[in-house]
């Protein structure tokens, strides 16, 4: 994580990942030519990579950090449920290089439909831990690390 991220830092992040993958979805509706969708990919793609480089594990330590609180257990659930959609992330861009989605567009845009829901709604979950941070006070998420 770099040494200065700030909460609004890791939101706006979620605001363009938000952003780009409602562009996706808009495209994937629509009559978009296959590499249209690979060049919307490759930009949602950086996106989610550069903001997990930066929060990661972090989002983890400020939930635990959170007022009221919220159970151990529950940040455990959240971190595996996390670590499930790393991973199914991973295998979807694997699956979806340019060339297969030129191959099967129908195919992509199925799985493209399955995929970003789950991915906004894990970056609507991060934002309401961050805001409670913020409400909190917690100026810069990097004293976690």
């Amino acid at each position: 994580m770099m040494a200065n991220t700030t909460i609004a830092d890791l939101r706006r992040d979620h605001e363009t990942i938000d952003v780009l993958a409602r562009r996706l979805s808009g495209l994937i509706e629509g009559p978009a030519e296959p590499q249209a969708l690979s060049v919307a990919l490759d930009h949602l793609l950086h996106a989610v990579a550069d903001h997990l480089d930066r929060e990661d594990a972090t989002i983890y330590t400020l939930a635990l950090s959170a007022q009221p609180g919220i159970s151990r257990g529950k940040v455990d659930q959240v971190r595996d449920e996390f670590e499930r959609l790393k991973c199914n992330w991973r295998d979807y861009l694997v699956q979806w290089t340019p060339e297969q989605i030129a191959a099967d567009r129908d195919g992509f845009v199925q799985a493209t439909r399955a995929m970003l829901p789950r991915l906004r709604n894990r970056v609507q979950l991060e934002d309401s831990l961050l805001v409670a941070a913020a409400l909190q006070g917690e100026p810069s998420v990097s004293n976690f690390r």
